[in-house]
C-alpha cells in the first residue's frame, strides 16, 4: 500500500496546525518519505515525546499505507 503526498501532508498539517512542514517523497513511490516539522507543540518535550506525537497522528497510515518515514522534529522558538 502507498499514500499520496497530498494526503500525507494534509494529515500532518491537520495534526500540527501552524507548523512548518517539509515533506519529501524520497523514492518517488509514495511509500518512502522524509519529514521535517517545526512546531510549538514540541516545545518543552523531549525528542522521543515529539516523535511519539507524530507517530500517534499517523498511527493508521504507519500500520497500512506508509512503508518508511524519516522524522526530524524541531521546537518552534
Amino acid at each position: 500500500m502507498t499514500i499520496e503526498y497530498n494526503t500525507l501532508y494534509s494529515l500532518i498539517d491537520n495534526a500540527f496546525p501552524n507548523s512548518t512542514i517539509e515533506l519529501v517523497d524520497l523514492a518517488g513511490d509514495n511509500n518512502h518519505y522524509q519529514l521535517k516539522i517545526t512546531s510549538a507543540v514540541f516545545n518543552n518535550l523531549s525528542r522521543i515525546e515529539q516523535h511519539k506525537l507524530v507517530h500517534a497522528a499517523l498511527k493508521t497510515e504507519l500500520k497500512k499505507d506508509l512503508h518508511a518515514l524519516s522524522i526530524q522534529t524541531f521546537k518552534q522558538m
